[in-house]
């Protein structure tokens, strides 16, 4: 077996081993040079005496250590190195006997030996020393001791997988075992040693064997190796964990039904769950009201006596699972073996449930949810936390809606814990649960108390540890961090997967489905096209994109932002240039959409000439009206001096009057339009030059 040990606690060892010199034996190998020691104890040294002197240059020393038969079977020699540090090439050998004809175990230079064992496979070790004439190190400082053949003599085993702890599958698993003499094998064969396997009071016999596992707990087994040909025997126990079930208790979405572009958040939690070989946890289902209060007690033995709970660091957690038709009603109280008294959760307003009750018919036990106190708390205080909303149909066949209820998870008491401290762990701890209200009740379905783990024997208690988590979006992609945020676009039911891993290497998921509803779908238009005349009023209506979707839909107006008075129908008249949205929402689905639009104006006055030219040059050959686009089917007459018509249009627009064969002169025109419903005339004069 070979030891590592740190400088540090070679600072502390090397003095005291130095004091004791003067009531053990040193044995500097220049001084016992060539001699064969028989001893047990002592010291084995270089010629420098201490680990602060150096050898000397050009050394070649012996010596051998022999037992010395002081204690029955202890034959064999062993020298631990506490220190050891020998120059470029000065040499220490090693051989498995008396003298230099045995085997040869070591040939060690610089720190090789530093805090290692060496064992012989006889009664006697034989060292050889030599230095050259370079560099000289500070030494070497040995502890000799002898030891029993058998003493040497240890088993181990180990599982295909390399492990001892397993996922809680049934599965069988293949151990195998071996054996060895610590310093080397002495005579007799190896193969011959004998395996036996003791699993939970079934023996087995072979190097290999397999055992089924398919519950989760602890169970120890026994591996007994026997070497016939020297009549040693070792045994090695080990414990076999297979891993408890965790609840996802605590894992959901901060609303399951949302609207369609609304962020909501996934809180991932995960609650590994502590097997014990003895009682934490007291299964039972309790009806409570004013007249019925709960009290339960555990019993507690198997700690060290005198154990007691020093810091806050020391208590667990008291988890109960309970239904209750409004939380402000009860009070929950923690009393340990001593006494002392905690108040985890008092009477106060409520107005939540707890868990899944059945509110008409209180001889129904509900759903219990697991509400927990511990020192590292995810809320605060009851009455500090917010009630969160769900719904849920009870073991009566009622469904509730929007039903506001406190989640589970790990509350902060109202008491801190430091009133616990100094209480006994062993001995009776005991829950109390009162209802103060008539009328409410509810039922406890359990509950449990669990302390630091450090406290219990390691045989009877451990708890799985959570090392990784991930979220999974809809897509099947990883999503970063927990909590975390999503939002998705349209409508659908969508299935988001929690993904943990333990340190047991197995992998627990759960799935959480939020179902995500649809927006309005509309668009606004206007009656006239945009940009309006400046001074004219358009209707903005609200067309939803399917036929019938609107039946349900509420409306408000608003400009630039601002909600506009009583504008609560699917039209607005709109003037002002600016951008005026709706806020459109479903009544069923309690969704809604904003949509906008914007409004801009332009100049509509119209532009008429008094004069055109239509010589073919190109330039001002035409009776043409500036902005005459925005009234379409505008009417024109033309008359001439003497008040014959002649020229007429019924949509006087781009077909403009180039004058026809009519001569220069003076002509006069009747426009007739209609804007914003008005029907308007322009009248005057133009004349045409050539």
């Amino acid at each position: 077996m070979i030891q590592r040990i740190t400088p540090v606690l070679l600072l502390c060892i090397l003095p005291f081993l130095k004091i004791t010199q003067a009531q053990g034996i040193t044995f500097p190998i220049n001084v016992h040079d060539g001699q064969n020691i028989e001893t047990c104890s002592g010291f084995f040294v270089d010629s420098g005496g201490d680990t602060l002197t150096p050898y000397t240059s050009n050394e070649d020393y012996t010596i051998t250590f022999t037992s010395d038969f002081s204690t029955e079977n202890e034959d064999h020699i062993r020298l631990h190195f506490l220190f050891f540090e020998l120059g470029d090439g000065d040499v220490l050998y090693v051989y498995d006997g008396e003298d230099e004809s045995a085997p040869l175990l070591f040939e060690v230079t610089g720190n090789e030996l530093e805090g290692q064992q060496i064992w012989s496979e006889g009664a006697s070790l034989h060292f050889r020393f030599v230095s050259n004439g370079e560099s000289n190190g500070l030494g070497w400082l040995a502890e000799i001791e002898c030891f029993a053949l058998c003493d040497a003599f240890i088993a181990y085993a180990t599982s295909e997988f390399d492990t001892f702890d397993f996922c809680p599958e049934t599965q069988t698993v293949n151990f195998f075992g071996f054996a060895e003499y610590l310093g080397g094998d002495p005579l007799g064969d190896g193969s011959a040693f004998l395996y036996e396997w003791l699993f939970e009071g079934e023996l087995k016999f072979g190097q290999t064997v397999n055992h089924t596992y398919d519950e989760p707990g602890a169970y120890p087994f026994r591996l007994t190796v026997t070497d016939p040909f020297n009549n040693c025997e070792a045994d090695t126990l080990i414990t076999v964990r297979v891993a408890t079930i965790p609840d996802f208790i605590g894992t959901q979405a901060s609303s399951d039904t949302v609207c369609a572009n609304e962020m909501f958040t996934l809180f991932g939690n995960i609650n590994p769950a502590t097997w014990t070989g003895f009682p934490t946890i007291v299964d039972t289902v309790a009806f409570i009201n004013d007249e019925n209060p709960f009290e339960s007690s555990l019993v507690f033995d198997v700690f060290e006596e005198n154990a007691q709970l020093v810091t806050l660091d020391d208590f667990g957690r008291i988890c109960i699972n309970i239904e209750h038709v409004n939380f402000g009603h009860v009070r929950f109280e923690l009393e340990c073996p001593d006494g002392g008294v905690i108040l985890l959760k008092d009477f106060g307003p409520g107005g939540a449930h707890l868990g899944e009750p059945v509110e008409p018919l209180d001889n129904i036990p509900g759903i219990g949810y697991d509400y927990c106190f511990n020192t590292t708390p995810q809320f605060g205080t009851m009455d500090e936390t917010s009630f969160q909303f769900h719904e849920y149909l009870d073991q009566a066949g009622n469904y509730y809606v929007n039903q506001p209820y406190m989640p589970p998870g790990n509350y902060t008491p109202d008491e801190s814990f430091n009133v616990l401290l100094g209480c006994p762990l062993n001995g009776q701890w005991t829950l109390r649960v009162t209802d103060n209200i008539i009328g409410t009740s509810g039922h406890i379905l359990g509950w449990s108390l669990f302390f630091n783990d450090s406290f219990y024997p390691d045989s009877l208690i451990f708890t799985p540890e959570i090392i990784d988590e991930q979220w999974f979006d809809a897509g099947g992609n990883p999503v970063n961090g927990n909590p975390v945020s999503i939002t998705e676009q349209n409508e659908g039911e969508y299935e988001y997967l929690f993904l943990a891993t333990d340190n047991f290497g197995c992998t627990w998921d759960t799935i959480i489905m939020v179902k995500v509803l649809p927006l309005p779908e509309a668009e606004i238009v206007s009656e006239l096209e945009i940009p309006v005349c400046e001074g004219d009023s358009t209707l903005l209506t609200v067309q939803p994109l399917f036929i019938g979707d609107d039946a349900h839909w509420l409306y408000q107006w608003m400009l630039e932002g601002a909600e506009l008075e009583g504008s609560i129908y699917d039209t607005l008249m709109a003037k002002e240039p600016a951008t005026y949205m709706v806020r459109v929402t479903d009544t069923i689905t309690g969704c809604f959409e904003i949509f906008d639009i914007a409004l801009t104006t332009q100049n509509c006055d119209l532009e008429i000439p008094n004069v055109f030219t239509p010589n073919g040059d190109g330039i001002n050959d035409l009776f043409e009206i500036i902005n005459l686009e925005h009234y379409p089917g505008s009417n024109i007459v033309i008359f001439n001096r003497h008040g014959k018509k002649v020229f007429e249009s019924n949509d006087y627009y781009g077909n403009w009057w180039d004058g026809g064969n009519q001569p220069d002169g003076t002509y006069y025109y009747v426009l007739t339009y209609v804007r914003q419903g008005e029907r308007k005339q322009a009248h005057g004069v133009i004349t045409i030059i050539r």
